[in-house]
């Protein structure tokens, strides 16, 4: 090729650059509409979704309860945190013990598979309410990006406390306990360490336990959900110190409630060694707590929860270590 062909070839490529560039950013601008538009149109599904699971959890209650969606703002900064609330029938104007009924998941929601337990309770006679602390699903894009571990949702929860004393009038204030699972078990860790006053007695179901340790041993994608957050700032490489004073097992010494924890050997998310931390530091300050570790139970993180005899026995003495204090 000669020297003049080649020299008008490479200016026809320099010429079409610019060209290719702009298509390259009109792509790249059109994906990142599309994104947004595929993640509001998952939150347009979740809101379908829950307003499902409440009318199931009406249409579940009837004879059995009487089920409430409520709001009410939380003592951090206000922000407005939806619960669901049963209170059983024919209770006339007596007091009734409460439970804090805290669901599991990073973001997550209250979903039916928590339903029977409900229904037990509310049969036992208790008023149940269940907040969908901020970062939970379901409840719209800023509630789900308001997402603060182990920070503001722990007020969020406490504050649904507070509005069963205010506002029910069939609650006994001195008669409220608080249960979680996984995430929620975390949070009722940190609940009865801030605000001890406020409840009589706490159980936590393979609950979320030292954070360092569990940053070690999840995904690079989990680890980012907590370094992004602005009350972490970082990995605990980077930023140690939130993540200790946010692991219950690193506050154990400010537990002054009575607690249950039942545990599994076989879970997968909440790892025994993860939660051994919390039951050791707990023994290691001195404190009054109750404990079970399920060997290799069916379903080992979620496993009662299932219709299974293993369940049943976690079950029957989380009920009665319960009615032993609020009873």
């Amino acid at each position: 090729m000669r020297r003049r062909d080649v020299i008008i070839a490479v200016w026809s490529v320099l010429c079409c650059l610019p060209r290719v560039q702009a298509q390259q950013d009109d792509l790249k601008a059109r994906l990142e509409r599309l994104e947004r538009q595929i993640r509001s149109l998952q939150f347009a599904v979740q809101a379908a979704e829950q307003r499902s699971l409440e009318l199931s959890f009406f249409l579940e209650a009837q004879g059995i309860a009487r089920y409430e969606k409520i709001r009410y703002p939380s003592s951090a900064d206000e922000h407005i945190i939806p619960a669901h609330v049963w209170t059983p029938l024919n209770i006339g104007n007596e007091k009734r013990p409460a439970l804090i009924w805290v669901h599991g998941g990073v973001h997550g929601h209250l979903d039916h598979y928590y339903w029977p337990l409900i229904r037990d309770m509310l049969r036992e006679g208790y008023i149940v309410l269940a907040p969908e602390y901020r970062g939970s699903t379901h409840h719209g894009a800023r509630h789900y990006h308001a997402l603060d571990y182990g920070g503001k949702e722990v007020e969020d929860c406490i504050s649904g406390r507070d509005w069963l004393v205010e506002m029910h009038p069939n609650v006994d204030p001195h008669r409220i306990g608080i249960i979680g699972w996984s995430h929620g078990g975390f949070i009722t860790m940190h609940a009865l360490y801030r605000a001890p006053e406020k409840f009589r007695v706490g159980v936590n179901v393979v609950g979320v336990s030292d954070l360092v340790e569990r940053m070690g041993y999840k995904s690079e994608r989990y680890r980012r959900t907590f370094a992004e957050q602005r009350g972490f700032g970082g990995t605990p490489w980077e930023n140690l110190r939130p993540y200790l004073e946010r692991s219950p097992a690193h506050q154990a010494h400010r537990l002054q409630t009575p607690l249950l924890i039942h545990a599994a050997t076989n879970d997968r998310d909440v790892r025994l060694h993860e939660l051994m931390h919390l039951i050791d530091a707990l023994k290691a300050a001195g404190k009054k707590f109750e404990y079970e570790i399920y060997e290799e139970p069916p379903g080992g993180h979620q496993f009662n929860r299932l219709n299974t005899r293993t369940a049943a026995d976690s079950w029957r003495k989380i009920k009665a270590f319960l009615a032993r204090y609020l009873k």
